[in-house]
């Protein structure tokens, strides 16, 4: 099961060791609620706003402990109610999940609370903000990464990203850099990186975010076939594809390699077997 989590749960708060050691599925946020600051923990209500928060994929123990934390016994009196709902992952509302355990602040709200507005407590509070990475092409070298800003990774694992293939029409240091074309049959081979969402606001200047790519929320699965949601970067133009250079090709195949091995071929480069480059 799936819980969201958005006060004092989250990273970088007294009880995020609770759920530290279960899978991070990805930032999301929730409709119809607002959330009040209530001391030192929020509380979110029924309302017209947007909540933020992390999503964890969590087991029945889990549950029952945390049940307890928030001393959600069942009963109407409960200062929480857990309640399920529908989590989405990107603005557009391509990406979600429903029927996601969360828990609902079930008191009245005194004037004297203040509302958040933005509905996120780790900004408002000044706490990072973690968040889901897939990293493709030259960004799987984690000494590039270090190079544009993400110095800092929480966590890495191999994954890939379903329905894609690699062009190479981007203008960069290397000739020309990869790309990503939607493609039924396509799969991308990368990784799935925990960073916080400000070493992403670093690497937006090395990708010219906005300029020659946006940073987009895709699906990707890791080797168990589990599901995440990760920020990517996107080029929407598709056109002058060129050919890349060998130097841009090892690079990539190198950085697919030391954590799959030869288990995963990224669609787009079968053609580039040439043992000078492998």
């Amino acid at each position: 099961m799936y819980i969201f989590v958005y006060g004092s749960l989250r990273y970088g708060f007294e009880l995020h060791h609770l759920i530290a050691k279960s899978r991070f599925v990805g930032l999301g946020y929730i409709e119809g609620y607002e959330m009040y600051d209530l001391g030192n923990y929020p509380g979110i209500v029924k309302g017209d706003g947007i909540v933020w928060g992390e999503v964890y994929e969590i087991d029945d123990n889990l549950i029952k402990f945390l049940d307890e934390v928030e001393d959600f016994k069942g009963s109407p009196d409960d200062l929480y109610v857990r309640e399920k709902t529908r989590v989405y992952f990107d603005q557009r509302r391509k990406y979600y999940l429903d029927n996601v355990n969360f828990y609902r602040y079930n008191r009245e709200i005194t004037k004297d609370r203040e509302k958040i507005e933005n509905g996120d407590y780790s900004a408002w509070s000044g706490m990072p903000i973690v968040v889901n990475y897939f990293a493709y092409a030259e960004n799987m070298n984690e000494n590039i990464l270090r190079q544009r800003g993400v110095d800092i990774i929480l966590s890495e694992i191999p994954a890939y990203l379903k329905g894609y293939r690699l062009i190479f029409n981007i203008p960069c240091k290397y000739g020309y850099c990869a790309n990503l074309i939607e493609d039924e049959n396509g799969k991308i081979c990368g990784y799935l990186q925990k960073v916080f969402l400000h070493t992403l606001n670093s690497l937006d200047k090395a990708e010219q975010h906005l300029i020659k790519y946006l940073r987009e929320v895709v699906k990707v699965i890791d080797k168990n076939g589990k599901e995440y949601f990760a920020f990517a970067y996107i080029s929407s133009y598709k056109e002058n594809r060129k050919e890349p250079s060998k130097e841009y090709i090892k690079i990539i195949k190198d950085g697919i390699k030391r954590g799959w091995g030869n288990e995963c071929i990224s669609s787009g480069l079968e053609e580039y077997d040439d043992p000078g480059i492998t």
